[in-house]
């Protein structure tokens, strides 16, 4: 690394140099802070600067040569200067904000500048191991993100099938009681894994950022009911007994509905890992000023004090023996306050000791208004509102095939291609009112598979709804597929209801 030094005096540029050479210092000398040009070079250690070089017209360049620096970077500044020129005056306008100035006063001894500029190209040294250390972890965290992402794209794959399985089988009539018990397992397993396959990713995704909130005007007792509701498969299997106390006024926000349900479904899924089986959960929201509350209380394992914050850092377990008989990643409550922190609100909680029980709090600050403007919701269309000529492509035999079987159970006609020019073919030749296409296969993509359907047989586009099937859930991929001319995009395991009702639109 290099030492700076920045004087429009030949003589003083000359004389330092020669100091610093004599210490075993690399310097370069320059007239002026314009002189340093847009952007320092990349082995400057530390900048050295004369009183002179501090003009009116120089300290703006020197400010935003400083601005620029990214945040791990905090340059070693050392100033040369005589006594009784206003050093303080000197040091407000040229220095208001930079804290790694070092002030050496004429007349100056050589040995005194070399040990500052050592010192000064040491913490830079320090500086630049940092930088070394958090582009080590951007890219740890770049590569974890890629794998979790690999990871629910090949989890998502066999759960579709199992979940549009276990949705026909639903639909049998005096089914063997074995047949209703283990069916119900398989259910509850099933959405178990696609919600531990989500909370993989939502972890990384709010850890960076990187999830956009859907605000609307909605009410919180609404929220915490449907959660309730949500939540039911797991109360029931552990015989919880849960109280829902709600306010009884409305409890107006802005807010994201699915994150805001998410929030309060991983809570209350938490109570009921840590509450016996028929313990007591209780669920209430209320109003405090300006603050809407809404807590989960239960009279299960309860919490050491000391422990209850490390309950929200991602993959935390409150249990950490082998046993583990709670299950779990430890990932529910960490997002869950980061999509509290997301609203500008607040999650916390409280217990009295193990054995004793533990509250769970959010609050979130009340729109602005207290009466809501929503017109009345649409009436559902039922899943025969109209018989669809539906196209699925998708190169996984059984997804294809269950899709298959539940779309035919709903009364529609269905066409079936296992890659992208089987079905760019069936699409031009049949005209389908829907295509149901998978993003991930071999050869012709998803994406390109749309866009030659959007593009038509010579010039004549066909008029198709694309729905885009994929386990990539990312923002990227949405946008990917928007530009691609998908109308929707759904995440496997397909949520049958949300297609149900996109082919009855």
């Amino acid at each position: 690394m290099r030492a700076l030094v920045v004087t429009p005096n030949e003589v003083d540029a000359r004389l330092a140099l020669g100091f610093l050479a004599e210490g075993g210092i690399a310097a370069a000398a320059f007239e002026s802070v314009s002189m340093l040009g847009a952007c320092l070079p990349e082995d400057m250690g530390c900048i050295v600067l004369t009183e002179e070089s501090l003009t009116e017209s120089e300290v703006p360049t020197l400010h935003a040569l400083l601005a620029q620096q990214p945040a791990w970077s905090d340059i070693p500044l050392i100033v040369v200067a005589s006594r009784g020129i206003g050093l303080e005056a000197l040091f407000a306008r040229a220095f208001p904000d930079a804290g790694n100035v070092t002030l050496l006063e004429r007349p100056l001894n050589p040995l005194t500048l070399v040990s500052a500029v050592q010192v000064g190209l040491r913490a830079r040294a320090r500086q630049r191991e940092v930088r070394e250390l958090l582009e080590k972890r951007e890219q740890a965290l770049r590569q974890r993100d890629d794998f979790l992402a690999m990871l629910a794209h090949e989890l998502r794959n066999p759960l579709a099938p199992m979940r549009n399985a276990v949705y026909l089988q639903k639909t049998l009539e005096g089914a063997d009681p074995l047949i209703v018990s283990t069916r119900s397992i398989l259910d509850r397993q099933i959405a178990n894994l696609a919600r531990i396959v989500d909370d993989l990713i939502d972890v990384a995704r709010l850890e960076r950022g990187k999830i956009a909130l859907k605000l609307e005007h909605l009410d919180l007792n609404a929220v915490v009911t449907s959660a309730i509701d949500a939540c039911l498969t797991v109360i029931q299997s552990r015989s919880h007994n849960v109280r829902m106390s709600l306010a009884g006024e409305p409890l107006f926000l802005q807010a994201d509905p699915v994150r805001l349900e998410q929030l309060l479904t991983n809570v209350i899924v938490n109570a009921c890992k840590f509450t016996p089986p028929g313990g007591e959960i209780e669920v209430y929201t209320e109003r405090r000023g300006v603050t809407a509350l809404v807590a989960v209380r239960d009279n299960g394992m309860g919490i050491l004090p000391e422990r209850i914050e490390a309950m929200f850092d991602p993959f935390a377990q409150g249990d950490q023996t082998l046993a583990r008989s709670a299950g779990g990643l430890g990932v529910g409550l960490s997002i869950a306050r980061r999509i509290a922190e997301l609203h500008g609100g607040a999650l916390g909680a409280r217990s009295e000791g193990v054995g004793r029980g533990s509250v769970f709090e959010a609050r979130f600050p009340l729109a602005a208004s207290q009466a809501a403007d929503r017109g009345a919701a649409a009436p559902r269309q039922s899943l025969a509102a109209r018989r669809r000529r539906v196209l699925i492509v998708e190169d996984n035999a059984d997804i294809r095939e269950s899709l298959r079987l539940v779309l035919k159970h709903w009364g529609h006609d269905v066409m079936l291609a296992a890659t992208g020019d089987e079905g760019l073919e069936l699409a031009l030749r049949d005209k389908p009112d829907v295509g149901l296409i998978d993003i991930g296969l071999p050869g012709m993509s998803g994406y390109e598979l749309a866009q030659r359907i959007r593009a038509g047989a010579n010039g004549s586009p066909v008029n198709v709804k694309l729905l885009a099937l994929t386990g990539y859930g990312q923002p990227g991929d949405r946008q990917r597929a928007k530009e691609a001319g998908f109308d929707a995009h759904l995440l496997k395991p397909v949520d049958l209801e949300v297609l149900s009702e996109l082919l009855a639109r």
